[in-house]
């Protein structure tokens, strides 16, 4: 039986159910004070460091990142106050706000659930490995967009799960030939991007990072940062090229031929022997940084 679509009314179900969840995914306080603080061009390390010292789990996971091959210090780092003066305020701001987005999500459940956060853990490392090969400033933003590009997913399988259940049903069946961008915007209006990007919106994330996530697939469109939403577009085919992907879609979206100039003026000549190369090299960038990765687990 085919399913029946109303994106319409989908969509007002779906923004209504956005903001009655304003509560449950909200950001703890701590969280907001850091905010404030890693905002503030007054603001001491001092001050920051004892804001993240007075949540151990968070103190922990800042610690663990910045003694993990993802920083790459020679040095160990045993306190905050420390990571703080190496990391640099906005390193930690993208670190505690996507350690702290990730705390309002399950991990664990269903094998779609789990394999949406492994797509998404790799579309992280892979866009910071892509960063690196373009000869870009490695920052955490590379990490953090491609870790929660998909955030919209997640929030729809948490939240609406018999519907999510039900569109993937669908999407696995031998006989469908409908995309999975299809089939989301007839089930419920909105597309898991825009989802994404009025979640984050809604957590403060800088522009760059909620454009690259608003516009994974379509890189071009991003207004704050192309290069990001760019490692993040790619990097997404990639994983899913790979099979590190969630969903069944057998219908590949195609890059933005529109980045391709700021690609190639990236790194001279970028065409397909670059994404072979990363594709071959994305198992063994996530293996070296699955430490980094346990402290969001």
């Amino acid at each position: 039986m085919e399913a029946k679509f109303y994106p319409d009314q989908n969509r007002e179900d779906v923004l209504k159910l956005l903001s009655r969840c304003a509560d449950v995914l909200a950001l703890p306080h701590t969280t907001r004070l850091i905010l404030d603080v890693t905002s503030g061009k007054s603001s001491s390390s001092s001050a920051l460091a004892s804001l993240i010292g007075s949540d151990p789990a968070l103190s922990a996971g800042i610690i663990a990142a910045i003694s993990s091959p993802y920083f790459g210090f020679a040095k160990k780092v045993s306190s905050v106050s420390h990571a703080v003066t190496v990391m640099g305020f906005q390193e930690v701001q993208h670190l505690v706000l996507s350690i702290s987005v990730i705390r309002l999500f399950d991990q664990k459940g269903s094998d779609l659930t789990e394999k949406l956060w492994r797509h998404s853990f790799a579309v992280g490392v892979g866009s910071r490995m892509l960063a690196a090969h373009l000869k870009l400033k490695v920052e955490s933003k590379y990490f953090v967009a491609g870790l929660l590009h998909d955030i919209g997913k997640i929030f729809l399988a948490q939240y609406l799960p018999d519907k999510f259940k039900e569109m993937h049903a669908i999407l696995e069946r031998s006989d469908n030939k409908t995309t999975y961008h299809a089939l989301e915007e007839g089930f419920f209006g909105i597309s898991h991007a825009e989802i994404g990007r009025k979640l984050l919106e809604f957590w403060c994330f800088p522009d760059d990072i909620k454009d690259a996530v608003a516009w994974h697939h379509e890189p071009s469109r991003a207004l704050s940062c192309q290069a990001l939403a760019s490692c993040v577009s790619i990097t997404d085919l990639i994983c899913a090229i790979k099979g590190i992907s969630p969903l069944g879609d057998r219908h590949f979206l195609t890059i933005d031929k529109n980045v391709l100039p700021l690609l190639s003026k990236l790194k001279k000549d970028f065409d397909t022997e670059d994404l072979f190369y990363l594709t071959r090299q994305l198992d063994l960038e996530i293996g070296r940084l699955s430490g980094f990765v346990s402290i969001y687990r």
